[in-house]
């Protein structure tokens, strides 16, 4: 069943741009990591990682990481093709 994207977020969302790092952070946990590992793939430290996914979810105004993670794959922002899928 494919999601109404217009139907779920609304005609003209008004979600602030993602930074790069929001958006990589996202995809990633998106993938199934969790943030430390998220933050050693990003070279980056676990508070830099979490701020970065704690921003996208105030931006997104998302209840919580998923509900974020749901709200970028909806609006195009990151993919959410399952590479472990069989093709």
């Amino acid at each position: 069943m494919k999601t109404d994207t217009i139907r779920a977020i609304g005609r003209d969302p008004s979600f602030p741009a993602l930074s790069d790092r929001e958006i990589r952070c996202l995809q990633l946990v998106a993938e199934g990591m969790r943030s430390d590992e998220a933050a050693n793939v990003l070279a980056l430290s676990d508070d830099e990682v979490n701020q970065a996914l704690i921003g996208a979810q105030e931006k997104l105004e998302a209840s919580n990481l998923m509900h974020a993670v749901s709200l970028a794959m909806l609006i195009g922002v990151i993919d959410h093709t399952d590479s472990h899928q069989p093709k």
